[in-house]
């Protein structure tokens, strides 16, 4: 059984329910090439479009699911079905049709692709699907219906599912913690005592507040990307240390990069969390931000 970990904070949004494809729903609001669908029910059912039918080519559709209860903490799903196209030149990256959480960077490491199924529970409340241009008949097997379903349910206790990183002392610094709350449009974040070696045993969180709705992400540039390379295991590579977006890939190595992380629909902050194991340090990181209303 998979499971997959995405961590996002639900947001207080109230949302009609609307569909596209074969879905019995109200409120349709489909574009030709496009479809928003708004989930508020406490449980049901996400599609792709057309469901049963393969999904067509060319299509971008967005799903919001509604947070109905200041009780409700996050979103357990099923996929009863997951077949999208990937071919070979996708390798571990999905470039043709994919699934993925809206907020993730790396975004990659938030993409579905493949045949798949099993159980995930998560915070995300907005997933984005994307088909190719691709012709059916040119997908991998033509006789495959590539589609999707997942079985959602808001859940109202989380106990043990989503665990907040336990923020630690900065070592030499009396009474100072770990923890950077960013009111700021634009400025750079970076590890204890950059450009000097970070410490050992560190769990730093940098919490960004959106300044108003308006803005919808954050544009990050590394400036200095230096943490400990990651480690090969029979799974494929896993960090030791680590920045990460919660629910999201775990950046590590030597980077250069510039994306945007989204901010979740109703969202008021994002948080990422920075670890370091009891080895190996290295320089640490200086990212550039900026808060943007075009994402």
């Amino acid at each position: 059984m998979l499971w997959i970990s995405l961590v996002v904070m639900l947001s207080a949004l109230r949302s009609r329910h609307v569909g596209v494809g074969g879905n019995t729903l109200r409120n349709n609001t489909l574009q030709r090439t496009g479809c928003y669908i708004r989930l508020e029910t406490p449980e049901g059912f996400l599609d792709s479009p057309s469901y049963p039918d393969s999904y067509p080519p060319g299509f971008d559709c967005c799903y919001d699911i509604a947070r109905l209860s200041s009780h409700h903490c996050g979103v357990k799903f099923y996929a009863e079905q997951l077949t999208i196209v990937k071919t070979p030149e996708d390798g571990d990256f999905c470039q043709t049709d994919w699934l993925s959480v809206d907020s993730c960077v790396p975004e990659g490491g938030s993409r579905f692709c493949g045949n798949l199924t099993g159980s995930a529970c998560s915070r995300a409340l907005r997933l984005i699907f994307h088909s190719s241009q691709q012709n059916p008949e040119d997908r991998p097997d033509p006789s495959v219906k590539y589609r999707y379903r997942l079985r959602y349910q808001i859940l109202n206790d989380c106990g043990g599912l989503f665990q907040e990183p336990a923020v630690s002392d900065i070592p030499g610094e009396e009474g100072m913690t770990c923890y950077t709350r960013i009111p700021d449009k634009r400025g750079s974040i970076h590890t204890p005592f950059y450009p000097e070696y970070y410490s050992h045993n560190l769990d730093c969180v940098y919490e960004f507040i959106r300044p108003n709705p308006f803005i919808c992400g954050i544009r990050m540039r590394s400036v200095e990307f230096q943490l400990e390379p990651s480690t090969s295991t029979p799974f494929g590579g896993a960090c030791a240390d680590y920045l990460q977006a919660p629910g999201c890939g775990f950046l590590c190595g030597f980077m250069n990069f510039s994306w945007t992380a989204v901010y979740q629909p109703g969202a008021t902050g994002q948080r990422f969390h920075f670890h370091s194991d009891e080895a190996n340090s290295h320089q640490g990181f200086l990212i550039a931000f900026e808060q943007v209303y075009h994402c």
